[in-house]
């Protein structure tokens, strides 16, 4: 994997860290800072679960981090009791999508990259 792709996802999957213990900076703005709009199309779920697994301990984050969401549609990240993970698109009025594995990397880094692309999205539409 290219050195600046790792770089790239490295600052991703940190953001949940970074918002909190940098408090006045935006998830838009880390995202921004990540470099990611520059290679959000070479960065798939394979990738970002590689570099999830040299910091596993940053996947409960990304659950603390679904479960403060409170904005639909959205897609959210959920451990269950039977060690089951599942990445789930929920959506007033609207088919909903489930991805569920016990895998928690793979599982961690489908809702990273889904969780990215909107905030890609976002940031794209205010340029």
């Amino acid at each position: 994997m290219d050195k600046q792709i790792n770089n790239t996802i490295r600052k991703i999957i940190h953001i949940p860290q970074d918002f909190h213990d940098r408090k006045n900076v935006s998830e838009i703005n880390l995202l921004a800072e990540s470099n990611y709009i520059e290679f959000y199309d070479q960065i798939n779920e394979d990738d970002i679960s590689k570099v999830l697994k040299q910091y596993s301990n940053l996947i409960d984050e990304w659950l603390q981090w679904s479960a403060d969401k409170r904005s639909t549609p959205t897609w959210h990240f959920v451990k269950y009791a039977d060690n089951k993970y599942s990445v789930e698109y929920s959506s007033a009025g609207k088919e909903s999508e489930e991805i569920n594995t016990t895998d928690k990397f793979i599982a961690c880094a489908i809702f990273i990259k889904r969780e990215i692309e909107i905030g890609r999205i976002l940031l794209m539409n205010n340029k």
